[in-house]
């Protein structure tokens, strides 16, 4: 028998989210979002850049294909894009795991991937509501976050017979591929950030998109196992850790929210044509540190200084453009392979955190991130 899920309610007592959230790692609210008004217009607008971004690579690998592309289902324009870029659309659609590969490529030539509707769902009330009960009253948003379309078998395959006919690399050679397409293998997410991040208080907000089965790769938690140390699981430990957890099913409009540390993977995508499509979001209570200093995070929520929130998802996008940008030109500070290693102190990571702390405090300081004047600015309204 299946092990049985904690869920709650949105009109549940946030006390109660808070207490199951902290003996369980976990914290699944059905219903939070509603559908119609927060989930399909993001929807819309990601396929649409999704869309957009499947004409310029077929453009210019595979224009012979364009006149059959509008008519596919998504998630075989999404393999087709993935084909004709070779792989390549990931960097710039999830730029947090690919910024670490050595020929990342940041293409400014292209719809930017930070569209309103991102930063609307990011800044989304009932999900700051209930991070307000999980972290406290002040909220950070963390620029670590994840787009991840998981595909059936015969579009993984898609991806690879277009890359071939379009002359590209094979895109399952990307280091992060399967993480963002394919089978997410068993993790804690605090292992990606910066060992100073490591006892923060940190939440990833889980969203689906489309609906996520155990057919098409949905989630699968063990419930108490984020309160040991930071670590990778090994492999062997798989069939054990898959006995204890407990599979989430989720709707449109459901929230999972997830402790940084709460082992979790994805059930294999065994459908015969179906995917699925999610987002997730990180967060971290405000003076800690979130584990990835040099991409911008921003104040989501703050009850003591609401001024310092940011509104504007237009100063947000420009904030990423600057600092990709800034990274391709100057390198990233360290290692994604140094870091899963160990190589990285903890006195290594406080002074990168420092040193990003000191840059770039707030958005203006990413928005001027080439500029050597460091004289304080007067307070503005984001």
């Amino acid at each position: 028998m299946a092990n049985a899920a904690t869920v709650f309610e949105p009109d549940a007592a946030p006390e109660s989210w808070a207490a199951s959230y902290a003996a369980n790692g976990y914290l699944l609210v059905r219903g939070l979002l509603d559908p119609e008004r927060a989930i399909e217009p993001l929807k819309d607008s990601y396929t649409s850049l999704v869309d957009a971004m499947g004409y310029v690579f077929l453009s210019e690998t595979l224009p012979d294909a364009l006149g059959d592309y509008g008519g596919q289902p998504f998630p075989l324009r999404f393999a087709t894009m993935l084909g004709a870029s070779g792989g390549l659309a990931l960097h710039h659609l999830d730029p947090v795991l690919n910024i670490f590969v050595d020929h990342f490529q940041y293409r400014r030539d292209l719809p930017t991937s930070q569209i309103p509707e991102v930063f609307a769902c990011i800044r989304h009330a009932r999900v700051l509501d209930v991070l307000e009960a999980l972290l406290g009253p002040e909220v950070l948003a963390s620029p670590i976050y994840h787009v991840n379309v998981k595909l059936a078998q015969r579009h993984l395959q898609e991806v690879e017979s277009v890359a071939k006919a379009s002359g590209q690399d094979n895109p399952t050679v990307e280091r992060f591929y399967n993480f963002q397409v394919g089978k997410t293998d068993w993790h804690m997410d605090a292992v990606s950030g910066l060992s100073d991040s490591h006892h923060s208080r940190i939440a990833n907000a889980w969203i689906p998109i489309t609906e996520a089965t155990p057919e098409n790769g949905c989630l699968m938690v063990v419930p108490g196992s984020h309160t040991g140390e930071v670590r990778d699981p090994q492999p062997e430990h798989a069939d054990v850790l898959t006995e204890r957890a407990v599979t989430l099913p989720m709707r449109p409009g459901d929230v999972l929210f997830l402790d940084n540390k709460v082992l979790h993977s994805s059930t294999p995508n065994t459908s015969d044509a179906d995917y699925r499509f999610a987002f997730n979001f990180r967060y971290v209570q405000a003076g800690q540190t979130g584990g990835r200093p040099f991409l911008p995070g921003f104040v989501a929520r703050s009850r003591s200084a609401p001024e310092s929130e940011l509104h504007n998802p237009f100063v947000w996008s420009t904030m990423w453009d600057r600092a990709l940008t800034y990274r391709v030109k100057h390198g990233v500070p360290y290692s994604y392979g140094a870091l899963r290693d160990g190589d990285v102190s903890e006195d290594q990571a406080r002074a990168i955190t420092e040193h990003w702390r000191r840059r770039a405090p707030d958005p203006r300081g990413w928005l001027r991130l080439e500029q050597t004047d460091d004289a304080p600015l007067p307070a503005v309204s984001w």
